[in-house]
């Protein structure tokens, strides 16, 4: 236990966050990847859930241009952004959050559009910058009010509130109407109490597989304790049956 082990280990902790694809840009760790397979497949209906100012749901347009998008992002100011970004007759605007039921919470807004929680988050170099109250619809009863048959790809970026989303979705996963799932996992997860095996145990429930996304395939696995190593970031589940997906991303 000194200065040059100390290093070591450092380092080794560096390593292992590579190895491990802690990177959040689109185009390398896999979600454009993701988004490509995906096309192949000719979706239907994809839900951007967490839209932001609207870089991912750019990339949709860009390889499926024919699928209907819909765009959840319930913070005001990130929402007229999102509008003002994305101009296309193929894309819905949602200002609301999907959750496990339909009520209104305050959000906390941090110094970025790409921080936005319901969480205030702990042990983070930045604090709030203000808070909003936010509107928030039950997933079953969002998919109800709008006929919507399936979804192909349910993207869930919403900083800690993926669980309860998912929650949310209970009725439209027992009809096998979600076909895969792309959900974060990180550091969040420590201020949340919702831990991976969280995740695997819904899914698990639903008939779902889980793995871990990496820059060109997902990797299929099952839940050891090794893997809650909250480094992240994207995680996908698909329905255990599909075969034609799991190969396709396998």
């Amino acid at each position: 236990h000194n200065v040059l082990f100390g290093g070591i280990a450092a380092f080794g902790r560096v390593i292992n966050r590579l190895y491990e694809n802690r990177n959040h840009d689109i185009h390398s760790n896999g979600e454009y990847w993701l988004i490509r397979q995906l096309a192949s497949l000719n979706p239907g209906v994809i839900f951007d859930v967490g839209a932001n100012t609207g870089k991912y749901c750019e990339l949709l347009m860009q390889c499926c241009p024919q699928s209907r998008i819909y765009c959840f992002e319930p913070v005001t100011k990130t929402f007229e952004i999102l509008r003002s970004n994305v101009k296309r007759d193929t894309v819905e605007f949602i200002k609301k959050g999907l959750y496990s039921e339909n009520k209104k919470l305050t959000i906390h807004i941090y110094p970025s559009h790409t921080h936005a929680s319901l969480f205030e988050l702990k042990a983070v170099p930045y604090q709030s910058v203000g808070s909003e109250d936010i509107d928030l619809v039950r997933g079953d009863d969002f998919v109800a009010e709008h006929n919507i048959g399936s979804i192909d790809l349910l993207k869930l970026d919403i900083e800690g509130a993926e669980l309860d989303a998912l929650k949310g979705l209970q009725k439209t996963f027992a009809h096998q109407k979600i076909r895969m799932v792309q959900f974060e996992y990180g550091y969040i997860n420590i201020t949340t109490k919702n831990l991976l095996i969280d995740y695997y145990d819904f899914f698990k429930s639903v008939g779902y597989v889980v793995g871990k996304l990496y820059p060109r395939s997902v990797d299929f696995r099952d839940y050891q304790f090794k893997h809650e190593d909250f480094i992240g970031p994207n995680f996908v589940a698909v329905r255990k049956d599909d075969h034609p997906i799991l190969r396709l991303l396998s």
